[in-house]
């Protein structure tokens, strides 16, 4: 059942990249201006909300598989939220060679590990 919900999650995640706008763009931007700009193209970036996903995805199982091991909240946590990171940082390690690095890219991944690593842990 994790699995059937883990793909309909992410073919939904790339049905939804297609159907993105792209941000708008504003010509002469004042101060707040220019922080809602970056603000939106942060969040509407395509690229931002794959390295979000990824990262969730590898953290929230990581933290089960730990959590579900060792029952310990604080321990799946935090190997959760570094598996995450780990998989973010090597990422943006092969796009310093092969692509393009950018630091927004591991403010992403940080963002989509943290939160795979606490929603798991919830109990209802």
């Amino acid at each position: 059942m994790r699995w059937l919900l883990i793909c309909i999650l992410w073919s939904s995640n790339i049905a939804a990249q297609s159907l993105m706008p792209n941000p708008p763009s504003i010509s002469e931007p004042s101060s707040v201006q220019y922080a809602l700009s970056r603000t939106q193209e942060f969040a509407l970036s395509t690229d931002k909300q794959l390295h979000m996903a990824g990262c969730f995805m590898i953290s929230s199982l990581t933290t089960s598989y730990v959590y579900n091991r060792t029952a310990d909240k604080r321990k799946a946590i935090a190997i959760g939220f570094g598996a995450g990171m780990v998989a973010g940082i090597a990422k943006e390690i092969y796009d310093i060679r092969y692509g393009n690095p950018d630091w927004a890219d591991i403010l992403a991944d940080a963002i989509g590990s943290g939160l795979g690593a606490v929603s798991i842990t919830f109990t209802f």
